[in-house]
């Protein structure tokens, strides 16, 4: 019997409109099973999910990077992981010299901080709903100090990052953990901020045997999560490998593809 379900927002939860549809809505709340997000999206980006389909079980943000719990629209912090101080400053001020046309901005726990505005922004605000605060680079070195968990670059020409993520990866920086989350983001977080490690944080706090668990996604990153989990659920719009690597697969993102999962696959389980 699951007891537990993960679910990736973006491509999964979500359809290409960055919606939770109503019928997904009422698959998730007519199973009656817990549901944590597992996203690489800050927890202001969460929120209208959470709220949407009054999830009370923990959260995990930044991939891992932070997982929290909503209490009456407090947010209770269980684990956070931000980029070390030093690394993170250094690697924005590097990214800002080495590719100035390549949008980037960084997160803090609260905040999504970017120095000017771009037709990238925008489209991210338009998708996400949330609104940057505006902040000169030189503020990274204060907020690197209070704790940056993620950082992110977008290139909508979707030509640049293979070759941007080699190049911070040649630096060899220590702690730091880089992903394509799809072919437009690149996102810099911990090396602790993985999927697998909320999945597994959740399961121990709760006592849950791996039987009682699934998890549904649509990426390379959500992969590491499936391993966590009794019950892995790809969608149909992932790439073949991920749907290879699960259990099931089920519809995509914009055919309720997480509804006719928990229906089909989740609720008839013994």
């Amino acid at each position: 019997m699951i007891k537990q379900i993960f679910l990736d927002m973006d491509g999964t939860l979500l359809d290409d409109k960055g919606v939770v549809t109503k019928d997904t809505v009422a698959a998730i709340k007519n199973s009656q099973i817990p549901v944590t997000l597992v996203s690489a999206r800050a927890p202001q980006e969460m929120t209208f999910a959470i709220h949407d389909l009054a999830l009370q079980a923990p959260q995990v943000a930044f991939n891992g990077g932070l997982i929290y719990q909503m209490d009456e629209g407090d947010m209770h912090v269980l684990q956070a992981y931000p980029i070390e101080a030093a690394t993170s400053i250094k690697l924005i001020h590097w990214l800002a010299e080495m590719f100035p046309t390549v949008s980037l901005s960084y997160y803090t726990q609260d905040s999504w901080l970017v120095d000017h505005a771009s037709a990238e922004i925008d489209r991210e605000v338009l998708f996400t709903g949330v609104v940057p605060r505006y902040a000169a680079l030189s503020e990274a070195a204060l907020q690197g100090q209070n704790g940056i968990f993620k950082i992110m670059l977008i290139d909508l020409s979707e030509t640049k990052l293979d070759m941007i993520q080699q190049a911070i990866l040649n630096l060899d920086l220590p702690g730091i953990n880089v992903q394509q989350s799809d072919a437009s983001h690149l996102e810099i977080t911990s090396d602790i901020a993985e999927k697998a490690f909320g999945v597994s944080y959740i399961i121990a706090r709760e006592q849950l045997s791996q039987a009682e668990t699934a998890a549904f996604g649509d990426g390379q990153n959500d992969l590491s999560m499936f391993y966590k989990v009794g019950t892995s659920i790809a969608m149909g719009n992932a790439p073949m490998s991920v749907q290879q690597s699960a259990t099931y697969v089920t519809k995509t993102n914009v055919a309720n593809g997480v509804a006719y999962g928990i229906e089909h696959f989740l609720l008839h389980q013994p």
